[in-house]
């Protein structure tokens, strides 16, 4: 049925049965749609009123007296717009509190977790950035394989790490010591330090990014974030390790 369909796109019952019977009337008075309606008069009106603020209903006065009228059925799509515009609200919302609310949950529980990311798809990695910056440290390890994963720079994302935390190592694997261009800007900010691996020896598959009590492994399709204790601190001694041997690059 028609009044069915119409709930499904966010009216009740009533303002269901009164739109339908606005669309059958044209101009009308209050009493016509209830009558048509088989709904009490002070009911209608305020189902009425309910509609004309949905944009469902205008009123027209002619010689003294208010008619009420449907507008186009096309009005209908506005309300679905509405509605999906407040889904994606409420989504958006949702990934920006999941991040605190998985990391409360963890600490209170006392034990590692794990986290899997895909990188295809934009709600899965927008989640995985918010993760990321989700906690301020003081310093952020990263071991990156330029000739891996050169693709995946991002100056704004470094930006956002260097806003949230007060130092940032990172050892740059690569074949020499020459420095990617997008990277160059970032050796002159006293938070940024760079040293170099090479890459025949030291040919990390994947990216870590050490933040506190949380680790994250990347490749080039996913991620996992490991937040334990244990871990995070035997990478962090592994960094420093390489840390040590690595050159220099200023």
């Amino acid at each position: 049925m028609l009044q069915q369909e119409l709930t499904m796109l966010g009216l009740n019952d009533k303002e269901a049965e009164i739109y339908l019977a606005a669309l059958h009337l044209g101009y009308c008075t209050v009493s016509e749609i209830a009558d048509k309606a088989n709904i009490n008069r002070t009911s209608a009106y305020t189902h009425i009123k309910n509609l004309i603020a949905k944009g469902l209903i205008a009123t027209s006065e002619k010689m003294g007296k208010v008619f009420f009228v449907a507008a186009r059925p096309e009005k209908l799509q506005h309300i679905y717009e509405v509605q999906e515009k407040e889904i994606q609200r409420k989504r958006d919302l949702l990934n920006e509190l999941l991040p605190q609310l998985e990391s409360i949950y963890s600490l209170a529980k006392d034990k590692p977790s794990v986290k899997y990311f895909e990188h295809h798809d934009s709600e899965s990695l927008r989640s995985l950035r918010q993760e990321i910056l989700s906690h301020r440290r003081e310093i952020a390890y990263n071991i990156f394989n330029y000739e891996k994963y050169q693709d995946f720079i991002s100056k704004s994302h470094i930006n956002s790490l260097l806003d949230n935390c007060d130092s940032y190592r990172a050892l740059y694997i690569s074949k020499n010591k020459i420095v990617d261009l997008r990277l160059r800007d970032f050796l002159q900010n006293e938070k940024f330090s760079l040293r170099h691996l090479p890459a025949d020896k030291f040919d990390f598959l994947c990216e870590i990014l050490i933040l506190g009590q949380r680790v994250y492994i990347s490749k080039q399709d996913n991620s996992l974030l490991i937040q334990d204790p244990l871990f995070s601190q035997t990478l962090t001694l592994l960094f420093q390790a390489l840390w040590g041997i690595g050159q220099k690059i200023t």
